[in-house]
């Protein structure tokens, strides 16, 4: 019986794991991929409402909606997700039939930059209605439709009692709601190695379990486990069966109901498997990664951590210490690799502020479920969040709370999972003698540290980074000193560049301040994300354009003043000269000397080196272009995105540009770059790049000349 027994366990994780490689080898294709072809066209979609998704802007409203059936000339085989917007209201549940045009989903392309394309990939979003015509309402609420109408109920509710602020952060953590969050409290939580509280955690559930089973110990255990079980499964679907819900229920099972730590390992890899096998693009999901590789610290590591602390530290303060250093090791490099950053506060802050944040997020669940006293635990709640958020906002003013680390290659992360390995109480390590393990240990600490050296003081040439910042501009100067220059940030209403792509970008270079921010107008394309910049961001000197001010880019220059602190603030005048580097400088070639309005005013500048130079117009058009004598340059940024009212034939040929970068965002409504702008490229014999087809372009000056690289294409363009 027992063989039997063996072989059953033995086959069981065989039959799933052939299961999942057969899954991961028959991917379908991305949602996107399946409605390629009828992009720019007009579609007729039915689908189903999700409430969580609906708001209204504007005198818009815009959801999710869960495909049913999609036609254009037929009906297409496509059962996934799209985003819609309509003009009037949209209803909060029900089905609904919608006309519109089928647009593609914006996807900024930047190293170190937030992947949408993989993110939408993930949560099945296949492309986006806007300004869609409503045709039919189908008012019945669908059953999943039920949960989340009370899971808005609730968070509403929350926000009222609690506030905005701390109730869309005890909602995001009890229900799921952490989209509504603003960039600054994400930003604050990453920063402190407090991000997996941001979304129902495997620590959320674990405590709800445990309040659970305490509130009904007078149930007989067989039934009060069926009653935990059944009430956790309700709760899942009132955080509506999302990813996070699924792998925080799958782990704290793993972990609670789970024998030894041999056992509970394997359950853990089965239940992976599982959860794979259902949705394979899970694998490439980063709360995926995380999630799992901080329960397998806790299953792996764990005594180990236990023997690093010092004994003479209390029992609590030791073992929430010990808990938080083995989920920590093992997902730093995760951390590293998606955030290029490592939180040095982490261990302190999960160990101080996360008990309390706890506390306050059950708190904040039972007081929104209780119609009698509860809005009084609901404001407790928001207190004790309060001093959580102040507390961490001290945490992460502290110096060096975080260390920027850049890219790292490959093999770094294998090393430091080896080095794991060795030092993990794992029986088939245990041929190795102590003092061989500290001998293998100090090689892979060696290695390590020669590579993080070479990587922060090795020389590279000069480069300049044009971002892919939608319809925008933002560019970024890297000196072989490693000094940085930027020059616009970019600008999108619905998302913050800084926040998306700059900001990271230089995190992906290991960089956390800036010399010089060169904004060259006030347009919201060029200047939309330099509050945000200055706010996350040490910038050393602030150069702001000679332009005279309307009554909204008076608005946008506060704003970005406010945000300037001990940042030196200078209005720029033509001829002034910046040195980045030995054989480096920043020139400012043409500033108006009176202050005019609008894209007139872009200060025309510079880069010039020994290598190359790089010329940087703004928004700059024909009327200025007329009378400029200019020298040749190597590289030219176009003017205005490439439109038609610049970039003049008199004034290209006196750039004669051997290469030219259009900064525009795929599919933009202006459609740029026009036809004729890049006739008259064509005519000057100028190579011409773009960053709606080729990502962040990088052009490097070196010996040999300059050579252009794609991120999206991962190869040498010019």
């Amino acid at each position: 019986m027992q063989q039997k027994i063996r072989y059953l366990r033995l086959f069981l994780p065989f039959m799933l794991l052939c299961i999942l490689f057969f899954r991961l080898l028959t991917v379908p294709p991305s949602a996107e991929q399946q409605l390629a072809a009828c992009f720019g066209r007009q579609v007729v979609v039915q689908g189903a409402v999700e409430p969580l998704s609906v708001s209204r802007l504007d005198g818009f409203s815009s959801a999710v909606l869960r495909c049913e059936k999609v036609y254009s000339d037929t009906e297409l085989a496509y059962s996934g997700r799209l985003r819609v917007s309509v003009k009037g209201e949209l209803p909060q549940a029900g089905c609904v039939v919608l006309k519109g045009t089928l647009e593609q989903l914006d996807s900024l392309r930047n190293p170190g930059g937030f992947e949408a394309a993989s993110y939408n990939r993930v949560q099945e979003l296949g492309g986006r209605l806007r300004k869609a015509q409503l045709l039919k309402i189908e008012p019945q609420v669908l059953w999943w439709q039920h949960f989340a109408l009370w899971n808005k109920k609730l968070s509403e509710r929350m926000d009222v009692a609690a506030g905005a602020e701390y109730g869309r952060l005890l909602s995001g953590m009890v229900l799921g709601g952490s989209g509504r969050l603003d960039e600054e409290t994400r930003e604050l939580f990453t920063d402190n190695g407090l991000a997996h509280l941001l979304s129902v955690s495997g620590t959320h559930i674990v405590l709800l379990t445990g309040l659970l089973l305490a509130l009904l110990q007078w149930v007989p255990l067989p039934w009060r486990k069926v009653i935990v079980i059944i009430l956790l499964i309700a709760y899942a679907l009132l955080c509506g069966l999302r990813p996070p819900v699924l792998r925080a229920l799958a782990m704290s099972s793993v972990l609670l109901l789970g024998g030894s730590g041999a056992e509970r390992g394997r359950l853990l890899c089965l239940v992976a498997a599982l959860l794979l096998c259902l949705q394979p693009l899970w694998l490439a999901d980063i709360g995926f990664q995380l999630s799992f590789g901080a329960a397998a610290g806790l299953l792996w590591l764990l005594p180990a951590c236990q023997r690093l602390l010092p004994q003479a530290l209390p029992a609590p303060i030791g073992e929430a210490a010990a808990v938080s250093l083995a989920a920590q090791l093992v997902v730093l490099p995760l951390e590293v690799y998606y955030f290029h950053q490592i939180s040095l506060i982490a261990l302190v802050s999960n160990i101080v502020l996360m008990p309390v944040l706890e506390i306050a997020a059950q708190m904040a669940l039972v007081g929104a479920l209780l119609p009698v006293c509860g809005d009084y635990l609901l404001q407790l709640a928001a207190w004790l969040a309060a001093q959580v958020l102040t507390q961490a906002r001290f945490f992460a003013e502290l110096p060096y709370s975080t260390v920027v680390i850049g890219k790292l290659p490959a093999y770094c992360f294998v090393i430091y999972y080896a080095a794991l390995f060795v030092w993990a109480d794992f029986p088939w390590l245990q041929f190795w003698s102590n003092r061989e393990r500290r001998c293998i240990l100090l090689l892979h600490a060696l290695l390590l540290a020669g590579t993080l050296a070479y990587q922060q003081y090795c020389t590279l040439p000069l480069a300049c980074y044009f971002l892919d910042v939608g319809q925008g501009d933002c560019a970024v100067i890297v000196t072989p000193s490693q000094r940085v220059a930027i020059i616009d940030t970019g600008g999108l209403k619905n998302i913050s560049t800084a926040t998306r792509v700059i900001t990271p970008f230089l995190r992906y270079l290991g960089k956390r301040e800036a010399d010089i921010l060169l904004l060259s107008h006030y347009d919201f394309d060029h200047v939309g994300a330099a509050a945000d910049l200055l706010r996350q961001l040490r910038v050393k000197k602030l150069l702001l354009p000679n332009e005279a001010l309307t009554e909204e880019s008076k608005r946008v220059r506060q704003e970005i003043l406010a945000q300037a602190g001990r940042t030196q603030v200078h209005v720029v005048q033509s001829g002034e000269r910046y040195a980045l580097d030995a054989a480096a400088e920043l020139v400012l070639v043409d500033v108006p000397q009176e202050a005019v309005p609008g894209n007139e005013a872009s200060t025309l500048a510079a880069l010039h080196s020994a290598q190359g130079s790089v010329l940087f117009t703004g928004d700059m058009g024909e009327e200025r272009e007329r009378g400029l004598q200019l020298q040749q340059y190597t590289v030219l940024k176009a003017g205005h995105h490439g439109s038609h009212y610049s970039s003049s034939m008199e004034f290209l040929e006196q750039v004669r540009p051997r290469l030219t970068v259009i900064s525009c965002g795929r599919g933009n409504r202006y459609s740029h770059p026009h036809q004729e702008t890049l006739e008259r490229l064509q005519a000057i014999g100028s190579n011409v790049v773009r960053t709606d087809e080729l990502g962040c372009i990088k052009v490097v000056f070196d010996a040999e000349g300059i050579k252009c690289y794609s991120y999206v294409y991962h190869k040498n363009v010019f």
